[in-house]
């Protein structure tokens, strides 16, 4: 296997990850500025 495939493969699992752990927290945050800028 090319180095350049493991580098992407291990890449997209990074993001995949991060994402499922940020997802929510990131989600909570934006929603809350949509009801500060709703609320005036």
């Amino acid at each position: 296997m090319p180095g350049w495939v493991l580098i992407t493969l291990m890449t997209a699992g990074l993001v995949i990850v991060l994402w499922g752990l940020a997802g929510p927290a990131l989600g909570g945050v934006f929603d809350a500025a949509i009801d500060r800028v709703m609320g005036f």
